[in-house]
């Protein structure tokens, strides 16, 4: 055990933000944000603030000292984290409503910063961006420009940010509410969905079957409500998408997170060619379960069992000394978040499913899981403590640049996640090394090939609402169950059941957002190719750790030897896994 590690705790210390609803604090940072988003507007609303570089160079440099004030209130975090907690905590419902409509009037008074900027002529933007006063803000000046043709006008931009609360936001926060709210029975226990989902694999297959039957029952009880939402959403999507002039439906996603779409549309094509890699796995997994055909439920099933038993505190000792290891203040930051209650570890009845790492400017990161002492729940742990480190690295840079794009941010989560299951394998007899790389294939194809497919049903639900105007939750159901045997193959015999499913996979309300672990495990496999190589490479990883969303995630990785841009780059990265299926089939030969 590495000498840094202390108690740690195992819930949230949301006191670490506020004390309760109560707390001064809230309206007193709420009014500040007010007061100085009110004071930028009437100082250079009716400005000509664009006319020089002078006099963009000063108006940017107060907009990120009001950046810097407004980030120090962190109410809209408090609340939303205490609703993860608690679905049922309608306290906390009703002030996130309160809070994020007084924040969201405040900041609509900045509307016309991002506006004036994208109405800046073409010859000034390419004067502006080559201009050394203004080298700090250059990135950001490129990616604002680069939206410009997007960008409504100010009263349009407003109304959007109203909107979007109640077309958008309280829809699937009511769905969500809705979710976590049911419990399946299982041999005389209510389980809460999300501890079903969680430990459904590990069940013996009668068991895990049964326990499945039982979960898609559930979701088709209250699709009824999803179907609601889902028609909600995407036509208020859609609505969004026409006004801004994007072409397709992932079109704002992908501009969002930075990426090229021409670069993402090639890989999701190759990704979806290449759809026999999965099926190739499938087969081979059906074989090692000694079964003829597959049930949904078997998709996660482990050949056998590791023998050692990850429960959190183990898990902590193993992480957190390999995090040590490849550098000291990685391992200062994992010890930290843990000792100081930013990290709520165990599932219990109203908390929300999953798990997920929150970091913001000058705000403690925290970190939610759903431990389940199995393998999968250490790589969780791996997994989110490497978006922790991301999020503390990128602190060095300025306030505009300390976020980066969601497609790094799943770089370094999964890079993390590799080099944890790599060292773990050290430890394991040949039987247990077989299994662990079954495991990781699976992880790969999870990863890759099923959230491509997730991408492809949620692009064509997008398509045929817009065309039809709403699907009923049968056709969505229909709709996911064609793309789940698409990836999976004739190993699996999906049922008309299964795709509802639909009610709660929380990715497809977040419009797209699935091609980025697809995107970064690729990536996340190249860097720790390189580093298995060289462990000096270390030092340009920790490079692209730091560099925040100070440059796009191309220009990230090109400066660590890594050419996204390469049409041959992705394919590769599925071969190196087609190669791991290859070396699987010959030592499950061996297996006892």
């Amino acid at each position: 055990m590495n000498p840094e590690q202390k108690q740690y705790k195992t819930e949230w210390d949301l006191k670490l933000l506020y004390k309760d609803e109560k707390d001064p604090k809230i309206e007193q940072g709420l009014k500040l944000v007010e007061s100085e988003c009110d004071s930028f507007e009437k100082k250079y609303k009716d400005s000509d603030f664009t006319s020089s570089a002078d006099e963009l160079l000063k108006t940017l440099n107060d907009y990120e000292d009001l950046s810097k004030k407004a980030g120090e209130e962190k109410t809209s975090y408090y609340f939303y984290f205490r609703k993860d907690l608690n679905s049922e905590d309608n306290i906390a419902q009703a002030f996130s409503t309160k809070v994020s409509n007084r924040m969201t009037k405040a900041t609509n008074k900045l509307v016309f910063i991002d506006i004036k900027l994208s109405k800046i002529p073409e010859n000034k933007q390419k004067k502006y961006l080559k201009d050394k006063k203004l080298k700090k803000y250059w990135y950001f000046l490129e990616k604002i420009f680069k939206n410009a043709k997007h960008v409504l006008t100010e009263k349009e931009e407003q109304l959007v940010g109203l909107l979007s609360q109640t077309s958008y936001s309280m829809w699937v926060d009511g769905q969500e509410k809705l979710l976590t709210s049911q419990t399946v029975d299982y041999k005389g226990q209510k389980l809460p969905v999300q501890k079903a989902l969680s430990m459904i694999s590990e069940l013996p297959k009668n068991d895990r079957r049964i326990l499945h039957e039982s979960l898609n029952k559930v979701f088709k009880s209250i699709s009824h409500f999803a179907e609601a939402e889902i028609n909600a959403v995407y036509n208020f999507k859609k609505v969004m998408d026409e006004r801004r002039g994007f072409e397709k439906p992932y079109s704002a996603t992908i501009l969002g997170y930075e990426n090229d779409e021409k670069n993402i549309e090639k890989m999701i094509e190759t990704v979806t060619k290449n759809f026999k890699i999965s099926q190739r796995f499938y087969k081979l997994h059906a074989k090692l379960l000694k079964e003829k055909k597959l049930s949904v439920s078997d998709r996660a099933v482990k050949i056998g069992e590791i023998k050692k038993k990850f429960n959190f505190e183990t898990s902590v000792s193993i992480v957190g000394d390999i995090f040590h290891k490849m550098g000291k203040e990685y391992g200062e930051i994992f010890y930290r978040i843990l000792k100081n209650g930013q990290t709520d570890v165990f599932p219990k009845k109203g908390k929300s499913g999953g798990a997920y790492c929150a970091s913001s400017y000058n705000m403690p990161t925290f970190i939610l899981l759903n431990h389940n002492d199995d393998i999968r729940s250490l790589e969780t742990l791996a997994h989110e403590m490497g978006h922790a480190v991301h999020g503390e690295r990128s602190k060095v840079q300025s306030i505009f640049y300390q976020g980066y794009s969601t497609a790094t941010a799943e770089v370094a989560s999964t890079f993390f996640e590799q080099v944890v299951l790599s060292e773990i394998e050290k430890y394991l007899s040949n039987d247990e090394k077989i299994i662990l790389l079954h495991n990781k294939i699976m992880g790969d194809i999870s990863t890759i090939f099923r959230q491509i497919a997730c991408f492809n049903f949620e692009l064509e639900l997008h398509q045929r609402i817009r065309k039809e105007g709403q699907l009923s939750k049968e056709e969505i159901a229909k709709l996911l169950h064609k793309h789940l045997e698409s990836y999976m193959g004739d190993a699996f015999s999906v049922t008309d059941d299964d795709g509802y499913f639909f009610v709660n996979w929380s990715h497809i309300r977040r419009f797209f957002y699935v091609y980025s672990y697809a995107y970064g495990q690729i990536v996340s496999r190249a860097l720790f190719e390189n580093w298995k190589k060289d462990k000096s490479y270390i030092k340009k990883i920790d490079q692209f750790l730091s560099a925040g969303g100070s440059m796009s995630p191309d220009e990230i990785f090109k400066k660590a030897g890594i050419n996204t841009n390469d049409p041959k780059f992705f394919e590769a990265g599925l071969q190196s896994i087609e190669k791991d299926i290859e070396k699987l089939e010959k030592l499950s030969l061996k297996m006892k």
